[in-house]
């Protein structure tokens, strides 16, 4: 199977063409950046860095979260197919997407049990007579459970992703 995909004339066109295969590792390694970033911010924040800022709020960047992970599937599927062969066999490229699954669902996890309750806590929040209320007046804490999700998704998921990734090109089967 991997052989044929390998040798579609989509694969071959990126294998071919001068410009496919870095405009797709370009938009991988943006999505990646984008994806990282938002996850780091939201994951320092679960852990109170900084403590001031509403917690609910984060909420709002899961759907550029989402679409730049989009933006990474579509690029790396593509980038997958130029090379089918080599990848499947290849432990590092096997270890990225058990991690890429892993950590969808940390993400999951994190936006159900603490982004979605402070959402909910914050809007509860009565608003003072002058018509403002104070960032964080909800008193929401987030469980020691939610953070250790948080540093899960920072310290193992990404690592494990980023490095595991960066690998694959140096570990592959016969190099």
């Amino acid at each position: 199977m991997f052989e044929w995909l390998q040798n579609t004339g989509l694969a071959m066109w990126i294998n071919i063409s001068p410009w496919a295969y870095p405009t797709f590792l370009t938009a991988h390694g943006l999505g990646m950046a984008v994806v990282v970033g938002l996850t780091a911010m939201i994951s320092l924040r679960i852990l109170g860095f900084p403590g001031h800022v509403s917690l609910g709020g984060y909420r709002g960047l899961m759907p550029i979260l989402a679409g730049a992970f989009c933006v990474n599937a579509a690029s790396g599927a593509l980038l997958f197919v130029s090379d089918a062969v080599s990848l499947s066999q290849n432990l590092s490229f096997q270890i990225k997407m058990a991690s890429v699954v892993v950590g969808i669902v940390v993400l999951w996890a994190i936006d159900r049990r603490v982004l979605k309750p402070a959402v909910e806590a914050e809007d509860a929040v009565a608003v003072s007579a002058d018509g403002t209320a104070a960032l964080g007046a909800s008193g929401f804490q987030v469980s020691a459970s939610a953070k250790a999700l948080a540093l899960a998704s920072i310290l193992i998921w990404w690592l494990s992703v980023i490095v595991s990734g960066r690998l694959v090109a140096y570990l592959s089967p016969g190099a």
